[in-house]
């Protein structure tokens, strides 16, 4: 079984080394190696000793060595490779990949800790998190505890997508989703759309609620009115009971879905109810129709995470507070051919 992680002390590095505590403090202190009171010879002792303890030794004691792995480490909560998940995962992963090649580093992948109850635990036993100089964490929902627990020992980490399950000060990079939202809820006023219909999947993610909170907006502002459904089943009815012309799905596979279900029950999907998506619709068509919906830059916003873990690993943790670390790109509506004016 293998040991469980946790922060090598200057003491110990001295042992393992045999010199003094002060002089791993003086080494460790010492970034650009100008101190000369420190003999090479002893300054290589003490970095050997560091490289002995890779597996525990704190990230920060690394960095101030000099012994950054140039290793990034991508940890996904849920399932990243399978079929199901690449349309949403392949292009935050080919963005990485390009990032860290323009970077010079390599990544590496915490596949160790298993998938239960649809989600992995960063803090895992088999998690060797410290391996990598800092990490991506790629998820719809992640652990809050986990990601205070990150912020309060220094370890650098970006969260792909923007991140409120905790207070702490999550460095993250995601998408403007509430923008989108308004933006294609006013186009669809602009067609004339005053009764519509909400489908979501009830997750309680920051970017699902980041949606819910427009089509709340819209409700208590005098724009189409939505009402709220949980999935597809009772689709049909809820078209029938609130004469609603257009109805908006949390993504694309939802969309598809919904015309997938009214297409069963006689109804044509743009010419009978218009339809959309509040998520990336590249590829996806309803009826030989492009599905009307957004353009997400997700190749973008990996690079950008990429490259704010790598200014959060070469600047003390103590000048943090002076980064720009939390970052929302916008996106840009995808019309479509699935939103038209209101029959």
């Amino acid at each position: 079984m293998a040991p469980k992680a946790r922060n090598v002390t200057q003491r110990e590095i001295a042992r393992i080394a045999g010199v003094s505590q002060t002089t791993v403090s003086m080494v460790l202190n010492d970034r650009d190696g100008s101190n000369v009171r420190i003999p090479e010879a002893t300054r290589e002792r003490v970095k050997r000793a560091i490289e002995q303890s890779t597996y525990v030794a704190d990230p920060a004691a690394r960095r101030l060595a000099g012994l950054d792995n140039q290793i990034m480490g991508v940890f996904t909560y849920e399932a990243a490779l399978s079929p199901e998940s690449m349309d949403f995962y392949g292009p935050l992963l080919n963005g990485l990949e390009r990032a860290a090649e323009q970077v010079g580093c390599d990544l590496l992948f915490f596949t160790s800790s298993p998938v239960e109850d649809g989600t992995r635990s960063l803090f895992h036993r088999k998690t060797r998190l410290r391996l990598a100089d800092g990490c991506i964490l790629l998820g719809q929902q992640m652990d809050g505890d986990d990601l205070k627990r990150l912020v309060d020992e220094e370890f650098p980490f970006v969260a792909v997508g923007r991140r409120d399950e905790t207070t702490a000060k999550v460095p993250y990079v995601g998408i403007d989703y509430v923008s989108l939202t308004a933006e294609l809820i006013a186009r669809a006023a602009e067609l004339g759309h005053r009764e519509a219909l909400y489908v979501h999947r009830g997750r309680n993610s920051p970017t699902a609620r980041d949606r819910l909170q427009e089509i709340h907006t819209s409700n208590a502002s005098g724009g189409p009115r939505f009402t709220l459904v949980d999935g597809v089943d009772t689709i049909v009815e809820d078209l029938a009971r609130t004469g609603a012309t257009l109805v908006f799905a949390e993504d694309a596979f939802l969309a598809e879905d919904v015309a997938l279900a009214l297409g069963k029950a006689g109804t044509v999907v743009p010419e009978q109810v218009s339809l959309t998506a509040l998520g990336e619709v590249r590829g996806h068509r309803v009826n030989g129709h492009p599905l009307s919906g957004f353009q997400v830059p997700r190749q973008q916003v990996a690079a950008e995470a990429l490259n704010l873990l790598q200014q959060l690993i070469t600047t003390p943790s103590d000048e943090w507070a002076g980064l720009d670390t939390q970052l929302l790109l916008a996106g840009q509506l995808e019309l479509g051919e699935t939103l038209v004016g209101r029959a």
